[in-house]
Parts: structure tokens; C-alpha cells; sequence
């Protein structure tokens, strides 16, 4: 028995140099290549994609500073500080947004975060139109309070029945036709046909019934509306919100989104917010707003600085319609954007500020009374500008022109509005069914 015990603990020594038992590796230790290209520039264009070169033989990671983001294999922005690649990945793709830094900073490493590139990005103004951009906003309410005036709500009985509003509606879809969007929809409830809104979607690839929208009211005050008499152009109630969804809707159209992303004009809020609550009764069953953004009366805001005789502009953002825990997240989403990504150093003659609070002067109010995260915007323009303007015929893309100092000025705050609006939207769109406003508990809790 002795014998037959020896020759078989004598076999497996024998056998352990081809087996690779007794603690030797089966296969050579792969170390590490990572180069990226020596053409690499280390200049980047805000508002323009960035392309990174590697070329590695192993899994390898990047990692970002605040002020761009992450474009994966299926043109989805990602917000992750960090993104781990393939190794027969070469060309990474980043979004570098409008920010107010002037540099960023960008490394490559092995998964383990060995470091094997790491860069300083000098940042240059976008001689081109960017991904979003306030000079085309210009452009569009230049559009709106030119070509599309009196925009009358229908089911106001003092006007022409809503046929320049109308009319106008149908121009504006047959515009945001071309942006990209998968479906283009201009309302007409049976129990609300005076409801004309413009809604374009583009479908989510993980979650379609869950959508992330912005809007603004595309009627302008109608005749004898208080307190100053009614207006034309609404420049600033609300072509100017009218305005900020048209040029983020061109943005979101044109990409891939893991929810679905959708922008908005409103019928008939100077009625009684009407449109948008036509929106949120007729939502097909199974289908909810994971968030949304609304944008009243925001022509006069940061960077402007306000000529004699007018202003401050204050911009301020406030966040409704969720439970205490994400009420946090999206107002540590404006600090992020405000702060860290877009890095406004705001005045006393230009402040930004955010806040938790209810309120049903616009849109959002028929959302977040509905349950649904809601982020509105609003730009008072100063107390005494403010009023001189509000539901009159002065409320003109002249007067916003000449409140801003300049047609470039009111451009430039318009780019603050559609950057930080974007960056939600990204950061929103990054997040699963942990951040859902309080509709997602709510049936739970009748349970």
C-alpha cells in the first residue's frame, strides 16, 4: 500500500511542471501597453466634440474633470468621472461644453488607476455653432417675434380665435421635423381642442415610457390682458422660453438618450395653464415624466450685465415635485451645473440662485401638482424693467435688445440657459429607476 502511495506522490511531482499547480502562473502576466497618439492635440473647442487617441492591449480607463462628458458606442452622453474601454477601443469621444474654466484636465490609466497619460486641455472659443448655442437662440426669437406674432390662445373669445396661434404651430413642427425627432405631435384633445401644443420625442433605448421634457408656453397675453394690455411678440412672456426649448429640442433630437427625451410649446397658459395640464391628463397609461423643465420669462439673466436704468438680472431655478431624498439630487445637480461644470462667477448685478419651492405661475405647476420632478426658470429682469415690459405692447425683442446692451448680450444669456438645461438633462438621463419624483412610490404606499 506504502508503494502504490509513493509512485503516485512521485507521479505528481513529475506532472507539476506541465499542469502549473503548486502556485506557477498558467500563463505569462500580461503588463501593461498604453500610449495615446503623439499627434494628440491638447487644445479643445468648447461646445465641440473632443476625440482621444489610445491605443492599448489591455482594458484601460479615462478619467475626466468637470466640463465635458462621455460619448458611449450608442451616442449616449455619460456623467461617470470615469469610463472604462475595451482594449480594441481607439478613439474616445467627449462632449467639451460651454464652460466658463478655462482649462480641464484628462488622464489614462489600467482599471487599476496605474496613470499612463495625463493631460492639461487648453479650452478655445467655438467659432461654429456648438451642440447648443445661444447665438442661434438669438436667431430663433429673432424668428418667433418676426414671423410668428400674435399668438393668441384659441379659447380666448376677445381676438382671432386662435388662427395666428395656430398657424404658428403647425410652423413651428414642420421645422422641428427636420431636427430629428422620432415623432413630431401637434395636439388635438377631443375633450380640449382649443390645447394646441408642439411636442417632438426621441425614444429612450433603456426606458421609452419614462420621459424627461422641457417646454416653455408659446402664447403670447392676448388683448386687455392685465396689467399692461396685452402684446404681440411676448419677447419676453414667453418667446423667450419658447426660444430655449426650440434650441435644446435641436440638440436632443439629433442624439441617442437612455430615456425618452421630449421638448414642448404650451397652448393657453396666460388662460390658466391649459396646455400643459391638457399634456399631463391625456399621458398614456404606463407612461410618466421622470422630470421636467420649464422656462418662463428668461430673455434677462446671466452674463448680462444690466445698462443704467435697469436689472439686476437674477436667474433663478426652483426645484419641485419630489420626495426630500431627490429634491437633494436636483438641487446637487444645479450646484454641480452652476458650479462645477459651468463655473458662472455670478454678481450682484447678474445672480444665480436655486431653491425647493411650490409655486403655480407657470407650467411646472402642472406637473409636480401631477407628482412629477419639476426644474423651472425664471428671469425676473430687475424689479422696475421687470414690470414695465410684463403682458405689455413693450414686451418686444426691440426693448429685451436694448435691456441687454446689445443683441450679442441677450445671445449670451440665452447660452446660459440652454448649457445648464442640457447638462440636466445628461445627468438626469444617467440616472435608473432610483430617481423617479414621487409618483414611483406613491402607488406603493396605497398599496
Amino acid at each position: 500500500m506504502r508503494t502504490i502511495q509513493a509512485l503516485f506522490l512521485t507521479s505528481l511531482f513529475l506532472l507539476a511542471p506541465l499542469s502549473g499547480c503548486f502556485g506557477q502562473d498558467s500563463a505569462d502576466e500580461v503588463i501593461a501597453d498604453i500610449t495615446v497618439s503623439e499627434e494628440q492635440t491638447l487644445v479643445a473647442i468648447r461646445g465641440q466634440p473632443y476625440f482621444l487617441e489610445v491605443e492599448s492591449n489591455v482594458d484601460f480607463k479615462v478619467h475626466r474633470s468637470a466640463g465635458m462628458f462621455f460619448v458611449d458606442e450608442y451616442n449616449v452622453f455619460r456623467d461617470a468621472m470615469n469610463w472604462t474601454y475595451s482594449s480594441e477601443v481607439s478613439v474616445i469621444e467627449l462632449l467639451i461644453i460651454d464652460t466658463e474654466q478655462s482649462e480641464l484636465a484628462l488622464s489614462v490609466s489600467t482599471v487599476d488607476d496605474e496613470v499612463f497619460w495625463n493631460a492639461t486641455l487648453i479650452l478655445e472659443d467655438s467659432s461654429e455653432m456648438m451642440l447648443v448655442d445661444g447665438r442661434r437662440a438669438f436667431d430663433t426669437i429673432d424668428m418667433l417675434t418676426t414671423d410668428w406674432n400674435n399668438r393668441w390662445c384659441a379659447s380666448a373669445s376677445i381676438h382671432d380665435g386662435g388662427a395666428s396661434y395656430e398657424a404658428a404651430a403647425n410652423g413651428i413642427a414642420a421645422i422641428w421635423e427636420t431636427y430629428g425627432f422620432d415623432e413630431v405631435v401637434v395636439t388635438h384633445y377631443e375633450d380640449a381642442p382649443d390645447q394646441i401644443n408642439v411636442v417632438g420625442y426621441k425614444y429612450g433605448l433603456l426606458y421609452p415610457d419614462q420621459i424627461i421634457l422641457l417646454g416653455g408656453h408659446f402664447d403670447v397675453a392676448y388683448a386687455f390682458t392685465p396689467p399692461g394690455g396685452g402684446t404681440s411678440e411676448g419677447a419676453n412672456d414667453d418667446t423667450s422660453g419658447s426660444t430655449v426649448s426650440m434650441e435644446v429640442a435641436q440638440a436632443i433630437a439629433s442624439r441617442e438618450w437612455d430615456h425618452t427625451v421630449a421638448a414642448a410649446l404650451w397652448a393657453c397658459e396666460e388662460e390658466g395653464l391649459l396646455g400643459s395640464a391638457a399634456f399631463v391628463n391625456h399621458l398614456p397609461e404606463g407612461q410618466n415624466v421622470k422630470a421636467y423643465m420649464n422656462f418662463d420669462m428668461v430673455s434677462l439673466n446671466y452674463p448680462i450685465i444690466p445698462p443704467p436704468g435697469y436689472g439686476p438680472y437674477d436667474l433663478g431655478i426652483a426645484t419641485a415635485g419630489a420626495d426630500e431624498g431627490n429634491l437633494s439630487q436636483m438641487n446637487e445637480w444645479l450646484r454641480v451645473v452652476v458650479e462645477d461644470e459651468m463655473s458662472f462667477q455670478d454678481t450682484s448685478q447678474n445672480d444665480i440662485h436655486w431653491e425647493s419651492a411650490e409655486s403655480c405661475a407657470s407650467d411646472h405647476c402642472s406637473f409636480f401638482t401631477h407628482d412629477y420632478a419639476t426644474f423651472n426658470f425664471f428671469s425676473a429682469g430687475g424689479d422696475i424693467s421687470f414690470w414695465q415690459e410684463w403682458h405689455s405692447g413693450s414686451d418686444n425683442l426691440d426693448f429685451m435688445v436694448t435691456k441687454a446692451g446689445g443683441e450679442e448680450n441677450l445671445g449670451d444669456g440665452f447660452n446660459t440657459l440652454v448649457w445648464s438645461s442640457l447638462n440636466l438633462f445628461i445627468h438626469i438621463d444617467n440616472t435608473d429607476d432610483s430617481f423617479q419624483g414621487r409618483w414611483y412610490s406613491a402607488p406603493q404606499q396605497e398599496a
